[in-house]
């Protein structure tokens, strides 16, 4: 062996040596890109619940005020009838 083909397996060995770390860097940020999809999922879920959350909120908040204005008006409806009556029974 010339010293010409030592030098040329020795950087074919650096070579083969570079690739695979290069592959197993690649690798390992692919693993971390895969755990940060993880977290963004789970954050979007976590968002998903809040909003569920509030939009729930504010449908029972509009049943409430529909159903105060329901209440005003049978209290109207109610306090005409009283007055009606106490209107009857001072004309008699």
């Amino acid at each position: 062996m010339t010293i010409e083909t030592v030098g040329v397996v020795i950087s074919i060995i650096v070579a083969i040596v570079g690739l695979i770390i290069n592959i197993a860097a690649v690798g390992i940020y692919i693993g971390r890109l895969d755990g940060f999809k993880d977290l963004v999922n789970f954050k979007f879920d976590q968002q998903d619940k809040k909003l569920e959350k509030h939009n729930n909120f504010i449908t029972r908040v509009y049943d409430l005020e529909r159903k105060d204005g329901i209440r005003e008006e049978q209290i109207k409806v109610a306090n005409n009838r009283i007055k009606d009556l106490e209107e009857f029974v001072e004309a008699k």
